[in-house]
């Protein structure tokens, strides 16, 4: 299946959060956000904010959640997305598109992290429970994801690999890659994920870096929509299933850094091999502990 290539407004909304980024490139240090590294105990608290766009749609997920740290290897959050969604399938030129939103599914995970010399691990396992119709922003089904983060610093260049299997792909605060904000579809199956790149901590507070991902479904895949339109993006025609959309594959390239102690921006891109398929993303979040005085 060959998706039509990005338009124009969508190549000006991508410079636009490339120059943004590049405006911020002497702000403090980035985090990454693989993980969250936990300096002491106690109560969590994150707004941030998620959204993509593409020649298929537009999609902005708002993602409340709290949670504790018990030390500096385990912690666990819950949260709750709420999503706005513009579907654009083929329609008559100058017909309007009309968003959607509404609750996604609630959310919780449990975290735990061990750094040391040779190799950095961090492991999220979290699970989504259905609470709106079956459709568009729910499959009707508890969701399961197993998450696992390697990385390894080396000088200012940090390789990493990110690797999981679910019965559906999540889209959580700890596991925002950008090539989950963009496959941001609800499926019901097994799949598996992976995704290997680097980063270059390019000043103190600024982080570029590129990462190569892969989705592989197995057995039978289901995909909900709503008013008879696929959710989100990846609209099917006759001549693709259900599995070739969560057979994706692809690379990204991103940015990250923090304006503030308490606040982390990631623009992003995204490009599906698979699909033939463009998109920017752009992360926003709000550390709510930091921005109120925990830490000086």
């Amino acid at each position: 299946m060959r998706l039509a290539k990005f338009t124009d407004v969508n190549r000006y909304l991508l410079s636009a959060l490339a120059l943004a980024g590049l405006c911020f490139l002497y702000i403090p240090r980035a985090s990454a956000q693989a993980h969250h590294a936990v300096e002491d105990k106690g109560f969590t608290a994150f707004e941030e904010f998620r959204g993509t766009t593409s020649d298929q749609g537009q999609v902005f997920i708002l993602d409340t959640s709290i949670g504790y740290d018990f030390n500096s290897h385990i912690g666990f959050d819950v949260g709750a997305p709420y999503f706005f969604v513009r579907a654009t399938p083929n329609r008559a030129p100058g017909e309007r598109h009309f968003w959607d939103n509404n609750w996604g599914d609630p959310y919780a995970d449990l975290r735990l992290s061990f750094d040391n010399r040779v190799l950095n691990y961090a492991t999220v396992i979290s699970a989504s429970v259905p609470v709106s119709e079956t459709g568009s922003f729910s499959t009707g089904r508890l969701g399961i994801d197993w998450f696992n983060h390697f990385d390894r610093p080396i000088g200012r260049l940090t390789p990493f690999v990110n690797a999981g299997i679910s019965n559906g792909l999540l889209d959580t605060r700890l596991m925002a890659q950008p090539f989950r904000i963009f496959d941001s579809f609800r499926s019901l199956g097994f799949l598996a994920d992976g995704e290997g790149g680097m980063t270059l901590r390019v000043v103190s507070r600024v982080i570029v870096g590129g990462s190569y991902y892969a989705l592989e479904p197995s057995g039978s895949q289901k995909l909900y929509s709503a008013n008879g339109i696929q959710n989100f993006f990846l609209l099917p025609n006759g001549s693709s299933s259900v599995s070739d959309l969560t057979h994706d594959r692809g690379y990204s390239a991103f940015l990250r850094f923090n304006p503030t102690h308490f606040m982390y921006v990631e623009p992003a891109y995204v490009h599906s091999t698979k699909l033939d398929q463009d998109a920017a993303t752009l992360t926003v979040g709000f550390d709510l502990r930091e921005m109120f005085g925990r830490r000086h």
